[in-house]
């Protein structure tokens, strides 16, 4: 009976430990200052970071910037990339790591986008300059993936202010941006 008890609360807190096995956290990073030609700045650039975690395995990790028209990181967005900011409601940049595409993949991330209403842009002369960042080498984001989207309509889910992420297995998330 002591080893048919023993067994059921083994049973019992391996049912508890499933449910916190996949897990999510949220977080800042920061960006330290710039530089683009002559021009030098101390400003900050804040990334909102999410990451996704089966036990101890990174599954997904996700940066995300909102571009602010009167930051002076604007500077190294291009001139076309600098039309986002007339065409679009909100303008973001993340920078994303999938560990394995088979269990959460840029293309979920992008889906998930897209369901909160922003489509992707191109924003490859903003992110050849985030790349280069010290920052950017400090944290080894090398192996992340830099997409912008842009908010152009009223998504299914999430609002002006907060990102609804949702991916399988995972409770939902609420970002803000």
């Amino acid at each position: 009976m002591k080893k048919l008890g023993i067994l059921f609360l083994i049973f019992i807190s391996s049912c508890a430990a499933y449910r916190t096995f996949n897990q999510t956290t949220t977080g800042k990073v920061r960006f330290p200052g710039g530089v683009q030609g002559k021009e030098v700045w101390d400003d900050a650039m804040y990334f909102r970071r999410a990451s996704w975690y089966h036990g101890m395995t990174l599954y997904y990790d996700a940066l995300i910037y909102t571009a602010d028209e009167k930051s002076p990181f604007t500077r190294w967005f291009s001139p076309a990339e600098r039309e986002y900011f007339q065409k679009c409601e909100k303008l973001l940049v993340t920078v994303n790591y999938a560990a394995d595409a088979t269990k959460i993949s840029h293309v979920m991330f992008r889906e998930q986008m897209r369901q909160n209403g922003f489509d992707d842009v191109v924003v490859n002369s903003f992110a050849s300059y985030i790349r280069t960042h010290p920052t950017f080498q400090a944290w080894n984001l090398q192996n992340y993936k830099i997409l912008g989207y842009c908010k152009r309509q009223t998504g299914k889910v999430g609002d002006i202010n907060n990102l609804l992420v949702n991916f399988p297995s995972f409770t939902e998330l609420k970002i803000k941006i």
